[in-house]
């Protein structure tokens, strides 16, 4: 068995990484997961902690469009699926907010603490901010801090083994001084920072992928901010929908805006090409891949027809395209409406272990 890869050097076109035998603790770091530890952890024999906690009050979740249990129901398809076993996963810890002003505004991230009103705009529930901000807090503002926790895990195993999903994440709207559209905090710019910190700069330029079908204005926002040019942005979104920030254009660097209704072969044709020319021009240390689903045939809020098909097909060519530069890929689940995307979702985790034999080392032990 080949040692398993600890730069970006070590991966060869068309190889997946496996790791030694001996080092079971570092094979269970397959996919990471969000949890709230504000909750009762069940304990299995292998003892590792495996629980999965609502992101939600409880029957707040039916005034949104968004399946607030989606991640759950993505972990269980793929415990009924094989392809995950207890001890495969890692669970994340929320970042404090010493970690979050790394990026985001004291002010902004004050009235996340205090102020149920400000969390009811970032989620787009106007009920919440009648909820006592103890509630709002822990159940709303330390689930989204557990899933920045949980991109910056994921961001660092996969420079450490290849790859890696954060089964969360994605919250490509929230920006340095606000958030909306569910998303509180750029765990993406978050976790590209304090890589590129631990790794004294040495893992500098970075692919950000964003598929979500809305364009990911937050990361985008942020980069310019930051005056990021070693940040390299693919997004394709659909132009007919929400934000429409024109300002934050400024930052993307492979443009493909699409129109409502969108099918499987011109976007699949489109995305080939701008991966072509994304990798071309980058050349990146690592590529953060936000592969939203809300790009479904169905979707309430998407209003494109991509098949089931087309976004396996899609996550594949993301992959594909990494795995053939020797990139370390970071992947996480952003968007989904459709009451089937978590489905859609499992199916496409499901096949990309089987077509690049992530599951290998599963099978060894």
């Amino acid at each position: 068995m080949k040692k398993p890869p600890t730069a970006v050097q070590s991966l060869a076109p068309a190889e997946v990484p496996v790791w030694p035998e001996q080092q079971s603790d570092q094979q269970r770091r397959l996919i990471t997961r969000k949890h709230d530890s504000s909750k009762t952890l069940t304990r299995p024999k292998h003892g590792k902690s495996f629980a999965w906690s609502q992101s939600l009050c409880q029957g707040i979740e039916n005034l949104h469009p968004f399946d607030s249990k989606k991640f759950g129901k993505v972990v269980s398809g793929l415990e009924r699926a094989g392809i995950l076993r207890r001890g495969q996963l890692v669970t994340a810890v929320a970042a404090d907010e010493p970690m979050l002003r790394d990026v985001h505004d004291a002010e902004y991230l004050h009235s996340m603490r205090t102020s149920p009103r400000k969390m009811a705009q970032v989620v787009e529930l106007p009920p919440v901010a009648c909820l006592p901000n103890f509630i709002v807090q822990r159940y709303l503002h330390h689930p989204q801090c557990v899933h920045v926790g949980g991109t910056m895990l994921a961001a660092a195993l996969a420079l450490e083994h290849g790859w890696s999903i954060n089964l969360g994440g994605g919250m490509h709207h929230a920006h340095r001084k606000g958030g909306a559209g569910w998303c509180a905090y750029d765990d993406h710019m978050l976790a590209l920072r304090r890589l590129r910190r631990s790794t004294d700069n040495k893992i500098s330029k970075a692919l950000y992928i964003d598929l979500d079908v809305h364009q990911g204005n937050g990361v985008e926002r942020d980069k310019l901010h930051f005056d990021d040019d070693a940040l390299h942005i693919l997004d394709m979104y659909n132009s007919h929908l929400w934000p429409g920030d024109v300002y934050a254009q400024a930052a993307i660097n492979t443009h493909v805006p699409f129109s409502t209704g969108i099918a499987d072969a011109a976007y699949l044709n489109q995305l080939q090409d701008a991966l072509d020319t994304a990798f071309r021009e980058c050349q990146p240390n690592i590529v953060l891949y936000n592969a939203g689903t809300d790009i479904l045939d169905g979707d309430p809020l998407g209003r494109c027809c991509i098949s089931p098909t087309g976004i396996a097909e899609r996550d594949q060519m993301v992959w594909m395209k990494a795995i053939s530069a020797r990139v370390p890929i970071c992947m996480v689940l952003s968007g989904g409406y459709a009451s089937r995307s978590a489905a859609v979702v499992t199916d496409s985790i499901e096949q990309l272990f089987k077509i690049f034999s992530l599951g290998s080392m599963i099978e060894n032990r």
